[in-house]
């Protein structure tokens, strides 16, 4: 799959290397853990699953995951941001 252009804004402003922690959402229907993963291990050659967490919405229709990734350029982030956001089964990233 080929990521689309994304700049993510004040990016500068990110001090590299550093640990950072995305939020991910979606619909529990799909394999949203799956899906972060993938694109975390693309992206990122340290990610282990002890990396991630996952919660249910209250009433069981959301899934937010939660991952923990090592960044080093502000070309990764650039490319985990275009991911997160072409993916389908994703429907909010912070």
């Amino acid at each position: 799959m080929t990521s689309p252009e994304i700049t993510v804004q004040n990016i500068d402003a990110w001090e590299l290397p550093r640990r950072h922690t995305f939020k991910v959402l979606g619909e529990m229907r799909y394999p949203l853990a799956q899906v972060v993963a993938d694109i975390a291990v693309k992206h990122c050659q340290g990610f282990e699953a002890k990396d991630l967490t996952m919660r249910a919405s209250s009433g069981g229709k959301y899934l937010s995951v939660t991952v923990n990734l090592y960044l080093e350029t502000r070309e990764q982030i650039n490319n985990l941001y275009a991911d997160f956001n072409a993916a389908p089964e994703i429907k909010l990233v912070y």
